[in-house]
């Protein structure tokens, strides 16, 4: 039986590295330019990695979930809330205002996880030949 407080949620450091890069589609420049800004969030099992989460500063001043993923294993067992509440314990304390993350249009699952995790909608966008499916943009209010 899992326990979700079995789980330790805490910024990526340098010894992650190699997880990171066989779990996430990034070059190793970025990877570790993230770890360096704390803007990696990873998740533990008896200190086994099992998700991360990669966020940015939209427009340099809005938190913005880039990517999270959890374990296949591991998956709809709240890791990702438990990532999701440190981050945003985090961003609290640095007196962020609000949370920014998206999904492709068609991604009904992600797009139901943000707002049980108290996102909404607020709009899309879509990124001509880049991305032909829109993308769905939703907030989280940190005032409330």
């Amino acid at each position: 039986m899992f326990d979700s407080k079995e789980i330790e949620v805490r910024y990526a450091i340098d010894a992650d590295l190699g997880w990171l890069l066989e779990n996430d589609n990034i070059s190793k420049n970025f990877a570790e330019r993230y770890i360096h800004h704390n803007e990696y969030i990873i998740a533990l099992k008896t200190e086994i990695p099992v998700g991360f989460l990669r966020y940015s500063l939209f427009w340099s001043k809005v938190p913005y979930m880039d990517m999270i993923k959890v374990s296949q294993e591991y998956q709809k067992l709240g890791v990702g809330s438990a990532m999701l509440a440190f981050w945003e314990t985090q961003m609290r304390s640095q007196n962020y205002k609000v949370l920014m993350t998206s999904s492709e249009k068609y991604e009904r699952e992600p797009q139901v996880w943000h707002i049980r995790n108290g996102f909404e909608e607020s709009g899309e966008l879509t990124l001509g030949n880049y991305q032909k499916t829109a993308e769905v943009f939703f907030v989280k209010n940190l005032e409330a």
